[in-house]
């Protein structure tokens, strides 16, 4: 069995999938797909999925890691498992993981070093954003950040299994710049490796890094 680490991105009703039904989403599109997985032992196997740091329930992604044990695949699987995703959801890369490379084969939870997410208000004045931005990287609570145009900002936090959005929209709630998740717009970028102040994910993407910056396919929510 090959170890396959893959990258998906979730948008519209399927940011409303809670984390803990992640795996059945993927075992059963797989399935549908042909992709022959790897089970796990006992009364009721299923496949062996595993996934990186949890996400609330309404957030969107573009790059969140997940890895399973498969017999074999294939660029034309891949499409398939694609096709059969329900709407919301595709896959934004993969790729196998050499069991001979330590650094690499850790668990995937050990891997997940920080996060980037891009954050916006849902308002018409979009300044205060980034004054709140700058006291949370002055008090560790950001790694760093930088103004991505149209309002929008990007952050970086470390530790995200740790650490995740709801502590960027409680400390802007403490701030005063919003009262809660309703007035904010926010989607993790990527989840993977810190380097040079910025997040790698854990596979190649598909997409440009112009497409990315851009924002991606979220871009019309923004």
């Amino acid at each position: 069995m090959a170890r396959l680490r893959l990258t998906y991105a979730k948008r519209g009703r399927a940011c409303f999938i809670p984390h803990i039904a992640i795996p059945s989403v993927f075992s059963r599109s797989g399935r549908r797909a042909g992709v022959e997985f790897e089970l796990s032992e006992g009364f009721s196997p299923r496949p062996r999925i595993s996934l990186g740091p949890e996400l609330p329930v309404g957030v969107p992604a573009l790059c969140e890691p997940l890895e399973v044990r498969v017999r074999a695949f294939s660029d034309y699987l891949m499409r398939s498992w694609d096709d059969a995703l329900p709407p919301g959801f595709f896959f934004t890369g993969y790729r196998f993981v050499p069991e001979k490379d330590r650094d690499e084969a850790r668990a995937l939870s050990k891997l997940c070093e920080a996060s980037s997410y891009i954050l916006g208000l849902r308002g018409p004045d979009r300044t205060p954003l980034a004054a709140a931005l700058e006291e949370m990287m002055e008090e560790g609570v950001v790694l760093n950040f930088h103004e991505a145009g149209r309002g929008l900002c990007r952050c970086i936090v470390e530790r995200p299994s740790e650490r995740g959005p709801g502590l960027l929209v409680k400390e802007l709630r403490i701030r005063g710049i919003i009262e809660g998740w309703p007035e904010i717009f926010i989607f993790r970028e990527a989840v993977g490796r810190l380097r040079a102040g910025s997040v790698t994910p854990l596979t190649p993407s598909v997409f440009s890094v112009d497409f990315l910056q851009r924002g991606g396919p979220f871009a019309e929510q923004l």
